[in-house]
């Protein structure tokens, strides 16, 4: 499989690129060429997820065996521009009655029970297209939760919930592959700028848990501030978590440094949390961008899920490239050119002191980068009328 260019096995060597399985797949490369702890991974190409849209799977046994028999599996999008966007990521797909058991004997029932729920509502959801109110989760879900939502899919569907590890995956990778060939998925990519046929790989990967003995999560980590781009680590940590559930804990997620107002990952295992800091610093480095890592720890080891470009608003942006120039990372020809003339429009708005006090009335999605001032109506009959007389 290490060599097949339509479902290859990312190694520091595989024939993968950003052009052929996408943006994700090519980065996940780069960090398995740092030596840093990625967990197994495969990449289907853009050729193979139009194939699968088409009705044509690749080898999935294939595929499943390049895994450890036990192995929990998720699928992510890969496309070639990650701002073009692409389906959610399905996790723990392997999941079934026998790693149910299995699972309950090493992490516990209500790990276990946590585990399989999240997978059978996210395929009821995404890969059914099952009713979501029949497969909401609440915050804390045991066995007798679990049941009903098995149930209820067997009431949807007339048949069971499948047990298979191939025809989950299966299931997942057409229902990803037709995603991307939606109308609505097709009109907002290329709002975003992708041509009309751009292509999606997909990247199934091992799990790591993030649940069980000893310390366990998931979490995000960066090293610049998003809205500034000054240096300053942010991100959460969330225990006994998969995914990015961190970001939308709440008071429940752990700060990641050292912080007056909670407990921090560093509190907790500061091993861990320093390598963390040099993983991303050396993807700083080596990759010449500000990356965003997506973490899992396992029993205290750090594993590296994935890494992106951080998100960053037009002002950290030129920051970000004026340090990375300064810091010898890139040229400063290459820093110029990393400012798109949009952001420095952007820039060069007036703005609102972020420290000023304010009273605010309301929020919304901004139809302006920068401050206004004005008369305000409140319908778009109003506005037209208003915009009619010169106001």
């Amino acid at each position: 499989m290490q060599n097949n260019p339509d479902t290859t096995l990312i190694t520091a060597k595989a024939p993968v690129s950003a052009a052929t399985h996408g943006g994700r797949a090519k980065c996940l490369q780069r960090l398995i060429r740092l030596d840093l702890p990625v967990p197994r991974t495969v990449a289907l190409s853009f050729n193979a997820v139009r194939s699968i849209a088409g009705g044509q799977m690749p080898d999935i046994p294939a595929v499943v065996m390049e895994f450890p028999a036990d192995a929990l599996l998720c699928v992510r999008p890969s496309s070639e521009d990650p701002d073009w966007g692409g389906p959610g990521a399905v996790l723990n797909i392997g999941m079934n009655a026998a790693r149910f058991a299995q699972l309950s004997n090493t992490l516990g029932h209500k790990a276990a029970a946590a585990i399989y729920s999240r997978f059978v509502q996210a395929y009821a959801v995404h890969v059914a297209r099952l009713d979501p109110d029949r497969f909401d989760m609440p915050e804390t879900c045991g066995e007798d939760r679990l049941a009903e939502m098995l149930q209820a899919y067997q009431d949807e569907t007339d048949e069971p919930f499948p047990q298979d590890p191939g025809e989950q995956l299966s299931a997942v990778l057409q229902s990803m592959a037709r995603a991307w060939d939606g109308t609505s998925a097709r009109l907002l990519r290329q709002a975003r700028g992708a041509p009309a046929d751009a292509g999606l790989g997909l990247v199934v990967q091992q799990m790591i848990p993030g649940f069980g003995l000893g310390e366990c999560g998931s979490g995000v980590l960066q090293l610049v501030n998003t809205a500034t781009g000054l240096p300053q680590i942010t991100g959460r940590y969330l225990s006994q978590s998969q995914g990015r559930e961190a970001l939308g804990a709440g008071s429940k997620a752990l700060y990641l440094e050292r912080d007056e107002r909670g407990l921090s990952l560093e509190d907790v295992v500061p091993e861990a949390f320093a390598q963390l800091k040099d993983h991303a610093a050396l993807m700083r480095v080596k990759l010449r961008e500000e990356m965003q890592v997506e973490f899992v720890i396992g029993n205290g080891n750090v594993h590296i899920l994935d890494g992106v470009r951080v998100p960053r608003t037009a002002r950290a942006a030129v920051r970000i490239a004026v340090r990375l120039a300064e810091d010898g990372v890139i040229t400063q020809q290459e820093a110029v050119m990393r400012v798109e003339p949009n952001q420095l429009t952007e820039l060069l708005h007036h703005q609102v002191d972020p420290e000023a006090e304010r009273d605010v009335l309301a929020i919304g999605i901004a139809a302006s980068p920068g401050a206004a001032r004005g008369r305000i109506v409140f319908t778009a009959a109003d506005a037209q009328a208003s915009a009619a007389r010169r106001e």
